[in-house]
């Protein structure tokens, strides 16, 4: 065992403020959204984010413009969510571990630990290549088991609103021939298309050593989703737009 100086990761988690900025941006543009289809904003916690009347879609919204943090999975939460021993679960213990050590002593490594938690991080991403893994991962941080059954791509509240069918959007993940890399850091990457579509990064600041942030970064997210699958548009006045296939453009 060693023990080395290591990086403070102040550059990862956002700090309570940042944090609290963006999620309050994010739920203006679900009150700008729910506005334009005349709706509700549903408060709370949960995935669907407007309730439209008389309507059986349930969108999540979603406009930030670096990163959009899908679900924060706590080491007691995972354990429930990917099972006592699997992979993930495992892989969150390492890195509770391995983090808290660091947090307790100011900022120093147990090579030990970190070399486990990589490894950990590793065994995870494997269990992850398979697409019946990943489909249920993606399930529940998108959608929470289809509770919302659409995704709205709003960037800024005087834009279209990009709206796309939930069952689209998980598909497109798990069909799409993603790869997945473990960094140095332990951080657990997908990418496809030339983009970073998904991550799963462990937290180590205080009250959520191990906790699991899994995310997306918003510009390579929103292009993922644009790029491959249909969708239509809600403009600023309500209008509702659907864009014309290439054959129909061609016509």
């Amino acid at each position: 065992m060693a023990i080395v100086q290591g990086y403070d990761g102040s550059c990862h988690a956002p700090t309570s403020a940042i944090a609290s900025k963006v999620k309050k941006g994010g739920h203006t543009k679900e009150e700008v959204y729910a506005g334009r289809v005349h709706g509700e904003v549903i408060k709370g916690t949960q995935k669907p984010d407007v309730k439209i009347f008389g309507s059986p879609n349930r969108p999540s919204v979603k406009g930030p413009k670096k990163n959009i943090q899908l679900y924060l999975c706590s080491v007691a939460s995972g354990e429930k969510f990917y099972g006592s021993g699997s992979p993930v679960h495992n892989f969150q213990v390492a890195a509770q571990k391995h983090k808290q050590f660091k947090y307790d002593n100011d900022g120093m490594i147990d090579t030990d630990l970190r070399d486990r938690f990589v490894e950990a991080a590793n065994n995870a991403a494997e269990w992850l290549r398979k697409p019946k893994n990943f489909r249920s991962v993606i399930v529940k941080v998108l959608s929470d088991n289809y509770d919302a059954n659409q995704v709205v791509i709003l960037e800024d509240k005087y834009s279209d609103a990009y709206v796309f069918n939930m069952y689209d959007v998980i598909n497109q993940y798990v069909f799409s021939d993603y790869e997945v890399h473990v960094t140095d850091a332990g951080k657990i990457v997908f990418c496809a298309d030339g983009l970073e579509i998904f991550y799963m990064e462990t937290r180590g600041s205080k009250g959520k050593v191990g906790s699991i942030n899994h995310g997306v970064r918003a510009p390579q997210f929103y292009s993922f989703l644009k790029n491959n699958l249909k969708y239509h548009m809600v403009t600023p006045d309500g209008e509702v737009v659907v864009p014309l296939t290439e054959d129909q453009e061609r016509g």
